[in-house]
């Protein structure tokens, strides 16, 4: 008996060791340039605009190619755009050639040192306009030459808001069309919700009058009409994207083109998808053609923010999306470096577009989740190289592993309500702050890293990870200088007032309960009487975010690329935007707005340290922990990689041009 179990029990490893691999080997070819991986679930439905999990989303970044992307560091690098430039378009309209040809010779007449001055690089016309070019958007000399224009016969141009609704618009448009309203329209522009913005040579009075005609005679309802701005010329934001001709193409050979730029931002949009980038795209004018390998955006308002859009946006093809305009359940086709060549219920295969050299990987085989045992004896005999954890996975005693970050995604917080009667002390918001120790909340957090308030970690331009101090004397010794005092029971007060709120939570997160409850009990400790409080999901925004009734609340946010940090922040969109916070600071309004309105990325470093700094000396909020999701790689397959930093996310792509292949020895399990 003793020695069938001294025995029996490695022989039942090693069976069962050897039926995980020849699990492995019988779903895989036999392919000595693969990686192996497995993922966290099943195989991804690969729709480039919905990744479920960020194993999809790396995934989905081999197979696509945005027009521009993040390199190792951060920063801004080629995709399928080899380079990309801003240049401002101001366009004047004239009532006749004559009138034009005045407004040409005056321009002609200004000496080269000031055109050079006004960074004015192109003076062109069409039809009846004079199209002005400058170096960049926002350049000093626009509105010195819309004065040197200035002349009677120059048409000025009335800008009309339209509180239209969706079925309105086919009226709108054919109004914009006809031959007797065509002449004078100049732009005409329909936000998703219906909203229209019209651009015509009309004075006010007359466009009101010829709308409200048009739109009775068709029997439309005449919309409330707001006039915006009569200016002297059109300012456009112009954004030229150099594609790469021979660097990237569709399976099929074919190049990639404007339209598919131009299919691909109409899809996405059309079908509501929550890309990073909406709001950029929000803005867009148009996109065409500018030569045989420019694409040409022009844009309706001066947003610097909107090149963000464009990172990491997967690109598809036109063709593509024209037979499938609602989607499809197979994955479209992509310019990335690699292609699916093989897809079934358990198994993912993707083949390298490129050439092998250096020893860099040409296949990827994904496989779906395993039970823990058989991982960790696949993982054991050499057969899996790469694993996506799961919740249920338990590879962290696996001494052949290290565990690479990933890039942090989002982050949870606490949002102060800055109107709050005990909360709109900025006193008791630092003491709440400085008497808080993370590093327990990291603790209790599961998988996480501390989070940032603002920025997503990493960028080129995000400001130095903010130190998070801990000290219960000072955090007391500051709500002692502001008057709040403790009683004999503990708690803190100020005119006959207790410190005490309301910290929100959403149901069904035991992570965030935990975490709610950690937070009170460590306050408790200042003086602060905390009530965690949990309401429903679909409930907090329209009961307590929108309308203010809040104190505190647990909130998860994800990181943006874009810089633009107006909608959360910014004292205008208190009430009809997302500062539920209720955070209303001049100062920093304009420090928002210069930085959404930066064009120029080398400036936004200084403009995002100025910003965040305003912004921490406000203290609107408390951040507290960021995802950390880990990429689990066999440190045996990928020996040259170097060991995991926080600061160094790790990506599939990353991790396969920089994998030497080498001949795996099959190696027993030592149980």
């Amino acid at each position: 008996m003793n020695r069938s179990l001294i025995f029996g029990i490695p022989l039942v490893a090693l069976g069962v060791a050897s039926w995980a691999a020849w699990q492995v080997h019988r779903a895989l070819p036999a392919r000595a340039d693969a990686v192996v991986m497995m993922l966290p679930g099943q195989i991804p439905a690969l729709n480039p605009f919905l990744p479920a999990s960020e194993a999809e989303r790396q995934i989905l970044d081999l197979l696509h190619e945005p027009l521009i992307r993040l390199d190792g560091q951060g920063r801004l690098a080629p995709g399928l755009a080899e380079s990309w430039a801003w240049h401002q378009r101001v366009t004047c309209w004239f009532p006749t050639t004559e009138a034009l040809q005045v407004a040409q010779r005056k321009l002609a007449e200004i000496p080269p040192l000031q055109r050079q001055a006004w960074a004015l690089e192109e003076v062109t016309t069409e039809a009846l306009t004079l199209i002005l070019r400058f170096a960049k958007p926002g350049s000093p000399g626009v509105d010195e030459a819309l004065q040197a224009l200035a002349t009677d016969a120059l048409l000025p141009l009335t800008f009309l808001r339209l509180d239209s609704v969706p079925t309105t618009r086919t009226a709108l448009e054919a109004f914009a069309s006809a031959p007797d309203h065509a002449p004078s329209t100049v732009r005409l522009w329909f936000d998703e919700d219906g909203t229209c913005e019209l651009v015509t040579t009309r004075p006010l009075l007359q466009v009101r009058d010829a709308l409200a005609n048009w739109l009775r005679d068709k029997g439309q309802p005449v919309p409330r009409m707001t006039p915006l701005a009569e200016v002297a010329g059109l300012l456009e934001p112009v954004l030229d994207l150099e594609l790469n001709a021979h660097g990237h193409a569709w399976p099929d050979g074919t190049p990639v083109t404007a339209a598919d730029v131009r299919a691909t931002v109409a899809h996405a949009m059309r079908l509501g998808y929550p890309v990073p980038g909406r709001e950029g795209f929000r803005h867009i004018q148009e996109i065409k053609a500018q030569g045989s390998s420019t694409v040409r955006v022009t844009y309706r308002r001066s947003y610097g923010a909107a090149l963000a859009s464009w990172v990491g946006f997967p690109i598809l093809p036109a063709a593509w999306l024209e037979k499938h305009l609602d989607g499809s359940p197979n994955a479209p086709p992509g310019a990335g470096d690699w292609q699916v060549t093989r897809q079934t219920a358990d198994h993912l295969s993707l083949t390298s577009r490129r050439a092998a050299q250096g020893g860099i990987a040409t296949r990827l085989e994904a496989l779906t989740a395993m039970p823990p045992l058989q991982t960790r004896l696949a993982l054991a005999t050499g057969t899996l190289d790469v694993v996506w954890p799961n919740e249920k996975s338990d590879l962290g005693q696996v001494a052949t592993l290290d565990a690479h970050p990933t890039p942090p995604r989002n982050r949870l917080l606490v949002l102060w309500n800055l109107r709050s009667s005990r909360l709109s002390e900025l006193p008791v918001r630092e003491a709440l702050s400085l008497g808080l120790d993370r590093q327990t909340l990291l603790a209790k957090g599961g998988r996480a890293r501390l989070a940032e308030p603002l920025f997503s970690p990493g960028l080129w331009y995000s400001p130095p990870p903010v130190a998070s101090s801990f000290d219960l004397k000072a955090a007391r010794e500051k709500l002692e200088s502001a008057g709040w005092l403790k009683d004999v029971s503990g708690v803190a007060k100020k005119g006959g007032q207790s410190l005490d709120f309301q910290l929100l939570v959403t149901t069904g997160n035991a992570l965030r309960d935990a975490l709610a409850q950690e937070l009170a009990r460590q306050w408790a400790l200042l003086g602060a009487r905390v009530t965690v409080t949990s309401v429903a999901p679909e409930n907090l925004l329209a009961d307590h975010l929108s309308p203010g009734r809040f104190d505190a609340v647990l909130l998860g946010l994800d990181y943006e690329l874009a810089w633009d940090q107006m909608a959360f922040w910014h004292s205008g969109q208190v009430g009809p935007g997302l500062n539920f916070g209720q955070l209303a600071d001049p100062q920093l309004d304009l420090f928002l707005e210069a930085l959404a309105g930066e064009f120029e990325t080398s400036q936004l470093p200084l403009r995002a340290r100025a910003l965040q700094e305003r912004f921490l000396s406000q203290q609107p909020v408390l951040p507290l922990i960021g995802d950390l999701q880990e990429l689990a790689v066999r440190r045996a397959r990928f020996p040259l990689l170097e060991s995991p930093d926080l600061n160094r996310p790790l990506t599939l792509r990353r991790l396969l041009r920089a994998s030497p292949l080498e001949s795996l020895e099959m190696r027993v399990p030592n149980e």
